[in-house]
């Protein structure tokens, strides 16, 4: 088993450590970016805490074969298209794709088992339709003093096996797997009803902003104005805009910018100085205003191109 409490100052490195998990964290509001990770990761189960201090979106895909849900302990995300509110626990099966809009300050309780052993415990306890939202809810409202029961009841064990990694033999890890099993009865069993968006069309928002993302992963070196964007998805610029708004909190302009940031953030990271410099990469992602370039990467992360550490040769 795996257990680690771990800072980073880089989005994506915090990304790349969760083990299972294929997805990339960008950064979306300015300044130098401070996050922390506390995670046991074993082999039928997982737990990890996330706090990051700036906003981000989170996107990739779950853990193969793996039932996963998410707690926010701060504000409220947007995930799936859908606001999570305080009573709300995210779920995420066997490899699904999400994407998470995350505000500063986000703090994410998590934890997943094996999906078919929890299948075969819930066949055995749960009713035809408490089994249906195991197949088919993105959400479960649950009230709240059973979320503080379930925290409770995890929380202890998952801070003494970190601070304690000589006890992390098979006994308490096969405790810790018992405990979130039956957390995981215990959500099915007592979830109420189907949470509904508090935020009118906040779902085709989502949907608005995400097609807006896929655009322009694939446009390559020659990035899509936002009046591209409108005529691919037949949309007005104010639709775009109140989408953005609604999810990004944003501007669209800045935040598929950013977006483009983070990508040229990411690529310098893994290319040494040697085989392709700043210039080269910032107009691979159609930055071709050095200048402004540089300005907007330094106001964004808190550091000059120049400054981000790259690759070894």
């Amino acid at each position: 088993m795996i257990a680690e409490v771990r800072t980073f100052n880089d989005s994506q490195q915090h990304a790349g450590s969760i083990p299972g998990w294929r997805q990339v964290y960008d950064q979306m509001s300015c300044g130098f970016l401070t996050s922390e990770l506390r995670q046991l990761t074993a082999e039928r189960f997982q737990i990890f805490q996330e706090t990051v201090d700036k906003r981000l979106v989170q996107r990739g895909f779950a853990p193969q074969g793996r039932l996963c849900a998410a707690m926010s302990l701060g504000s409220a995300p947007v995930v799936q298209g859908q606001q999570v509110g305080t009573h709300s626990v995210v779920l995420l099966r066997d490899g699904e794709e999400f994407v998470l809009h995350a505000p500063e300050g986000m703090h994410f309780f998590a934890f997943n088992v094996d999906m078919l052993r929890f299948a075969k415990l819930a066949a055995f306890e749960l009713s035809t339709e408490q089994l249906k939202r195991l197949s088919t809810r993105s959400q479960l409202s649950v009230a709240e003093p059973l979320l503080q029961r379930i925290r409770q009841r995890i929380a202890p064990m998952f801070c003494h096996l970190l601070e304690q990694t000589d006890s992390l033999g098979s006994s308490a890890e096969k405790m810790l797997e018992d405990e979130l099993l039956g957390a995981f009865l215990d959500l099915f069993s007592n979830a109420t009803e189907e949470v509904r968006c508090r935020r009118g069309n906040i779902t085709v928002s989502a949907y608005l902003v995400k097609r807006c993302q896929e655009l322009i992963d694939a446009s390559g070196d020659a990035p899509l104005s936002i009046i591209d964007l409108c005529e691919h998805l037949r949309v007005s610029r104010r639709t775009l805009q109140n989408s953005f708004q609604a999810v990004t909190d944003m501007r669209p302009v800045e935040y598929l910018r950013n977006l483009r940031l983070n990508a040229v953030r990411r690529r310098l990271i893994a290319t040494p100085a040697a085989s392709q410099n700043v210039g080269d990469v910032a107009m691979a992602m159609g930055f071709y205003h050095l200048s402004h370039f540089a300005g907007h990467y330094r106001n964004l992360f808190g550091e000059s191109p120049s400054e981000t550490r790259r690759a070894n040769a």
